[in-house]
């Protein structure tokens, strides 16, 4: 039987350079299992990635007006900071955040950070393929915007209450159990927590076209335990230090940790550290078997249905052309 302690122990000594089986690939490290359809973490990694790396590199050298042309199309069609993959509700969750480290961390005027970020989610650009739907959700965020600061705000100086000062994002890379390729997490607040922002959603149905924003009571639902796992990862590289897991709406907080949530005790995350660590070794038998990406491919079957592939068209055309589709 595996000794987990050891095997920890082993991992937090050992390197972390991704091995040539992988990196051969351009796969460079592993994330959260649950955060995307395998297909689709193989097709961002191994084929588009490179793909916009090439095609960035055409921009800045070329000199062939033909060649630079074809490489914006690239990049317009599958950069997801050109195409439209970014939604309202991401958008706000990552300014939120942001404003939250300057009023936190660098100790600006609260009044500016409102203003500041404000601004910057109203220059956002709806998605132009979803029907409608983001435009809809930008508008309902933006009511809700600056309240949702002051409320994270209060959420974080209670997180870290016993913290000397409060630290922004960090990146914890280290191998799990039994893997070969590193597993990297990035906890947004002192090595340990991470902020999820909630905000009311689109209600046909109702006068005001929308439903406020609600918090969870547990860390038991889909998409709770999709951040228990992106937690789980963290914690095990990071010496199993506890961690917590806080959300936010414009009025209110809940805070998760190990002594009000059993998903957050030790025992938990080591059956989840071990799941990630059983799915991050069948990708890593995958690279090793496969002697190029179309050999790849050929290993794996998208989930169509997966969250992740909410992605504009011109990518899923390109994803059903490379599975051959």
């Amino acid at each position: 039987m595996t000794d987990w302690n050891e095997m920890a122990s082993q991992v937090r000594e050992s390197q972390v350079k991704t091995p040539e089986f992988a990196a051969r690939h351009n796969y460079w490290n592993h994330k959260n299992s649950r955060s995307q359809d395998r297909a689709k973490e193989l097709f961002d990694k191994v084929h588009v990635r490179p793909l916009i790396a090439t095609a960035w590199d055409i921009v800045r050298t070329s000199m062939d007006d033909a060649e630079v042309e074809d490489a914006m199309k690239t990049i317009e069609r599958l950069d997801f900071r050109h195409n439209g993959s970014n939604s309202a509700k991401m958008q706000a969750g990552t300014l939120v955040q942001k404003a939250c480290d300057d009023i936190l961390i660098y100790r600006k005027d609260p009044i500016e950070v409102y203003d500041v970020y404000l601004k910057q989610y109203m220059d956002y650009t709806p998605r132009q393929w979803d029907n409608g739907k983001d435009a809809r959700d930008w508008e309902i965020c933006h009511e809700v915007f600056v309240d949702t600061i002051k409320t994270a705000v209060e959420a974080i100086k209670e997180a870290c209450h016993q913290e000397d000062i409060i630290r922004g994002e960090v990146e914890l890379k280290g191998c799990l159990p039994q893997n070969q390729v590193p597993h990297i997490n990035r906890p947004d607040y002192v090595g340990v927590g991470d902020l999820k922002t909630k905000w009311p959603r689109r209600n046909d149905r109702s006068k005001s076209g929308k439903t406020k924003a609600s918090l969870p009571n547990s860390l038991s639902g889909q998409f709770e335990m999709n951040n228990v796992y992106q937690v789980a990862g963290g914690w095990f590289i990071n010496n199993r230090k506890p961690v917590w897991l806080l959300y936010v709406t414009d009025s209110d907080y809940q805070l998760f940790h190990e002594g009000n949530c059993d998903e957050l005790k030790p025992e938990f995350l080591e059956q989840v550290v071990r799941d990630q660590a059983i799915h991050h070794k069948v990708t890593e038998k995958m690279l090793i078997l496969a002697d190029s990406k179309h050999d790849l491919f050929e290993l794996v079957s998208p989930d169509w249905s997966h969250i992740s592939w909410s992605d504009p068209p011109g990518v899923i055309e390109e994803a059903k052309r490379i599975f051959k589709l």
